[in-house]
């Protein structure tokens, strides 16, 4: 019983309709944000991170447990995505970026600001 309640409220607050080439994508979580984390390095790219952050979320919509061991071979998971992204061409690329940038502004539009702090305000 709990599961399907747990279902429910998911999807009653995480869009999970978004596609690439036919390929279900998942939501972007904390938890996505983590493994992408973990695959991250210094000197990766912009378009680089654009088709990783497809990438894992693509794995992620296939298989959770899959997603997370791959997230932890670093060398494996790279090798993955040039080999994933081997047949994309620049219109493919615009896509994708396009759906990062959008699945990341939308993410955002969720955090909330503080209009001040609580010295600010005479509260201690």
């Amino acid at each position: 019983m709990n599961d399907i309640l747990n279902d429910e409220l998911n999807s009653a607050f995480i869009a999970n309709d978004r596609q690439f080439k036919g390929e279900a994508i998942a939501p972007y979580t904390e938890g996505s944000r983590l493994l992408l984390l973990q695959v991250r390095d210094e000197q990766d790219s912009s378009v680089f991170f654009i088709w990783a952050f497809l990438y894992m979320h693509i794995q992620l919509a296939k298989s959770k447990k899959d997603a997370i061991k791959l997230a932890w071979n670093k060398d494996l998971f790279r090798e993955k995505v040039m080999d994933w992204i081997e047949n994309k061409n620049e219109q493919d690329r615009a896509e994708a970026t396009n759906i990062v940038s959008s699945i990341i502004e939308q993410s955002q539009k969720g955090q909330v600001e503080p209009i001040g702090s609580n010295s600010e305000s005479g509260n201690a």
